[in-house]
Parts: structure tokens; C-alpha cells; sequence
């Protein structure tokens, strides 16, 4: 911008320049204020920011430690749930261990009972045959006739009284 100041004999007119240093003053003076007003709404604006940077890192913290806190309970869910796993496998190992011991006594029982069974068969077989042996070697007359006999018992009084 260019300002055209008018002529007088010894140069330009005094007034006319004050006056233009005057307006220039005080546009710079406007200026510095306006900018003063931005830098101090800046300024707040940048207190009001910090504030809310302030406020998101604390938010930001909790919701680390949160995270180490969750982090940890998983940590040592996982940790304890290996141990009932670990747990369960040996107790249902020791309980495998005991139903096949008990399993094994049950058929040394069984076979057992087997032998027994098959001894008191083969006895009973030699009873058996000695018993068929006698028979067959005890003479009974064929011409002896067979008649059976009734065998009664006979209550006394005595005993009826009593």
C-alpha cells in the first residue's frame, strides 16, 4: 500500500505525516492487541489442552494398570486351571491304578472259585464212581423178590400228655 502525502515547500506537510504515524501507531497498536487477545486465547486454549492431555493420560494409565491387572487374573486363571487339569489326570490316574488292582483281585477270586468248583466237581465225579463201583459190585439174588416195607412211627401217650 502506498500513501501519497501532499507537497508543501519544504517537503511533504508535517500534518499529514504525524497524522499517518498516528493512524500507523495505533493500526500496529490494534494489530498488537488482537494478536496479544489470540496469544492469550491460545494460550488458554493450550492450558485447557494440556489439561485434557493431563486427564487422557491418567485415563490411559488406569486403563493399562487394568490391563496388567486383567492380564495377571488370566495369567493365574491359566495357571490354576492347568493345575486342576494336572490334578484331575492324577487322581483319575489313581483311580484307573485302583479299579485295575481291584479288577485284578476280582478274577484271581474268580479263578479261584474256578478251581474250586472244577476240585469239587472232580470229587464228586470219584464219589460218584466209587459209589457206582460199589453198586455194581454189590451182589443183590436176583431171585429174591423185593418188597418194600412202610415204616410208621407210633406216638406214645406219654408224650402226648406232656
Amino acid at each position: 500500500m502506498q500513501i501519497k502525502f501532499g507537497k508543501s515547500l519544504f517537503g511533504f506537510k508535517p500534518g499529514e505525516v504525524i497524522n499517518e504515524i498516528q493512524r500507523m501507531d495505533s493500526d500496529g497498536q490494534e494489530k498488537i492487541s488482537i494478536l496479544q487477545a489470540e496469544i492469550e486465547s491460545a494460550g488458554a486454549e493450550l492450558k485447557k489442552s494440556e489439561g485434557k492431555a493431563l486427564e487422557l493420560q491418567k485415563r490411559l494409565n488406569e486403563y493399562i494398570d487394568r490391563e496388567h491387572i486383567i492380564a495377571d487374573v488370566m495369567l493365574k486363571a491359566q495357571i490354576n486351571a492347568r493345575k486342576i487339569e494336572d490334578e484331575a489326570r492324577e487322581r483319575s490316574r489313581i483311580m484307573l491304578e485302583r479299579s485295575e488292582e481291584e479288577l485284578r483281585k476280582k478274577n484271581q477270586e474268580l479263578e479261584l472259585l474256578r478251581m474250586k468248583v472244577e476240585r469239587f466237581r472232580e470229587e464228586f465225579r470219584g464219589i460218584l464212581d466209587e459209589y457206582k463201583i460199589s453198586l455194581e459190585t454189590m451182589k443183590i439174588p436176583s431171585d429174591t423178590p423185593f418188597t418194600p416195607t412202610l415204616v410208621v412211627k407210633e406216638k406214645s401217650q406219654g408224650s402226648l400228655q406232656g
